[in-house]
């Protein structure tokens, strides 16, 4: 039996929201993992990549994110496109973000560049 997918998504939030608006914003996103990698540079928040089904669907993820971190990756910043044709890599999974043993979810935030982060309690 194959492994599950992790993948993890970061961001610089521009707007200072806390963590519970974070992981208010993220409880019930999904989207499909696959083999196209979509990457947002040149913004203020950093530089932004997701594994996706399809150019489409990375760009909403990303677009997702830029919602609760106060970025229009549309108008700010640029976006790249690769992929892979490797089927070790870019497999199709439904991607959710985890639930720990607690019911929490896995969001975290911190307010810096270094040291550990917030998690939710």
């Amino acid at each position: 039996m194959a492994r599950p997918l992790r993948k993890v998504l970061k961001y610089r939030d521009q707007t200072g929201a806390t963590l519970e608006e974070h992981t208010a914003h993220w409880a019930e996103f999904t989207w499909e993992a696959g083999p196209v990698i979509v990457t947002h540079k040149d913004g203020l928040w950093g530089v932004v990549q997701v594994w996706a089904v399809s150019v489409e669907e990375g760009k909403r993820v990303i677009r997702h994110a830029a919602e609760i971190a106060g970025v229009d990756p549309d108008t700010t910043g640029r976006w790249e496109i690769s992929g892979t044709a490797n089927p070790r890599y870019g497999r199709r999974a439904t991607m959710a973000v985890k639930i720990l043993r607690e019911g929490y979810l896995s969001v975290t935030k911190r307010d810096g560049p270094s040291g550990l982060p917030d998690v939710a309690a």
